[in-house]
This record gives structure tokens, C-alpha cells and sequence, in this order.
């Protein structure tokens, strides 16, 4: 028997049974899992960088760089790449005490640093 027919048979006898077969993770439930581990931000250096003076690195907990801050700010997302040198994404407006997006679908370990419009921005970020 073919794989085709034995996924086919498989899947009609587990629909004559009652069994609803769903994906195991939806979207929300990832976005929860991200937010399990989230890094606090107390303010910035004198240039708005977070972490002050240095840089972090993105874990496989998240697919973005997710920020709550407690003011609306600009934040731009900075990347230091292997290679050498480094680039940034551009600003984007966050608003207060809601989640927002400082970078979209961004490797696991990527050494990176935001840079805030306020340096007295206080929140946290997921990665």
C-alpha cells in the first residue's frame, strides 16, 4: 500500500472516530511562550541604547524583538552581525504600556541593541 492511501485510510478512520487532529501550537500560545521570558528595561545610557552600553542576543524563545514600554518613544533595532560592522532597522513608533515591534523575524542569536527616542523608558522586551 502506497504512503498516499495509508495517510488517507489514517485520516478517515480518525475522522469516523471522533478525533480532531489540531496543530500543537496556535500563534497566541507562541506569543505567550515568548513572553515567559522577559528582560526588564530600566532606562537607557545618555544615547537611549538598551542595554546601556552594550548589546544582548536573541534566544529561540521568540521570533521578534517584542517591547512593552511604559511612554510612547520611537525605538530602532540595531544589529551587529558577525561579518563586522553593524545596521539598523529604522524607527517605529511604540506606544505605551502595549506591546510592539522593534524588529520582525530575526535569528536566534543575533547580537542586537535597541536605541530609544527617551532615555527614561522603562518596560521590557522579549527576544
Amino acid at each position: 500500500m502506497n504512503t498516499r492511501r495509508m495517510i488517507a485510510l489514517a485520516a478517515a478512520a480518525s475522522a469516523a472516530a471522533g478525533v480532531l487532529l489540531v496543530p500543537a501550537a496556535p500563534a497566541s500560545a507562541t506569543a505567550t511562550y515568548c513572553r515567559d521570558h522577559l528582560k526588564s528595561i530600566n532606562g537607557t545610557d545618555p544615547n537611549g541604547h538598551w542595554p546601556p552600553y552594550s548589546s544582548t542576543y536573541t534566544t529561540s524563545y521568540c521570533n521578534d524583538i517584542n517591547v512593552k514600554v511604559n511612554q510612547q518613544t520611537e525605538v530602532e533595532t540595531c544589529f551587529a552581525p558577525s561579518s563586522g560592522g553593524y545596521y539598523c532597522n529604522g524607527f517605529r513608533t511604540l506606544y505605551a504600556n502595549t506591546w510592539g515591534l522593534a524588529a520582525t523575524d530575526v535569528r536566534d542569536g543575533t547580537n542586537f541593541w535597541l536605541i530609544f527616542g527617551s532615555t527614561s523608558v522603562q518596560g521590557v522586551a522579549a527576544y
